[in-house]
């Protein structure tokens, strides 16, 4: 993972959400009006070191599997979510494609199977880098931005970029179950075929393979829906229901 100054904080903040700690320790409530300024810009203009502070961001830990969610923020699991999309669209993919692809397989029957199995993963790979995209282009952001509002003030929800309810409720967001039925099918068509070597050599490599991204991928699944989204879509309720007159988002506001 690479990161500079030259980055927006919305760039860095994509590829970090933990990082939003640090920023907002140096620049308060104004990082969150600053998103499509320069690092290096936003740091000129504060006094901050920029190249120090970067060190700090690559310094961060990534929050593991086993943290107890529901006793620190959001950004925490956020920023674990994005750490897998990075592992899974960047490492395990590609390692099962060119498990997969290796040369000199025969190119009927068996290795004419295996072929057609690398289609039908290449179509769930690009379906998915779409997916995890989408969420870290905007659900990702837009969650990160609601939790904000309730440590400051001075901050109000982005209504006109659109509801985290409203998206996880849309027909065209294709839900992580999707793509666990995918995997786990091209998984078992694998296993079920009579290969002979050294056809059946590769396919039982990417079989394994394949099993163990698709347990990382239960486990991904299973974190958003049960704990992301229908922790994001409460605090999302508590945010907006808490925005119109007489009612009051912050303890002691009321007169």
């Amino acid at each position: 993972m690479i990161f500079s100054s030259s980055q927006t904080i919305t760039q860095l903040l994509r590829q970090r959400p933990m990082a939003v700690e640090l920023l907002e320790q140096e620049f308060g409530y104004r990082l969150w009006e600053k998103l499509e300024t320069h690092l290096s810009t936003l740091c000129a203009t504060a006094g901050v070191d920029a190249h120090y502070l970067l060190e700090r961001v690559m310094a961060l830990p990534v929050p593991p599997a086993d943290t107890a969610w529901d006793k620190k923020p959001i950004h925490w699991l956020v920023d674990h979510l994005t750490h897998n999309h990075a592992s899974f669209r960047d490492t395990e993919m590609p390692a099962i494609l060119a498990l997969m692809q290796e040369e000199g397989l025969p190119a009927y029957p068996d290795g004419y199977v295996v072929k057609l199995l690398v289609q039908e993963f290449r179509h769930f790979q690009a379906d998915f880098i779409k997916h995890m995209a989408e969420e870290e282009e905007f659900l990702f952001p837009k969650i990160m931005r609601n939790e904000a509002c309730f440590r400051y003030r001075e901050l109000g929800p982005e209504v006109f970029r659109g509801s985290v309810n409203l998206y996880l409720k849309l027909e065209t967001h294709q839900p992580e179950e999707e793509f666990k039925r995918m995997i786990l099918s091209i998984r078992e068509k694998l296993r079920n075929q009579l290969m002979q070597r050294p056809t059946a050599e590769v396919a039982e490599r990417a079989q394994a393979a394949m099993d163990a991204f698709a347990g990382r991928l239960l486990v991904h699944a299973d974190l958003e829906t049960n704990v992301l989204f229908p922790r994001a879509g409460r605090l999302e309720q508590e945010l907006y229901e808490n925005s119109v007159p007489g009612v009051f988002r912050y303890p002691g506001d009321q007169k």
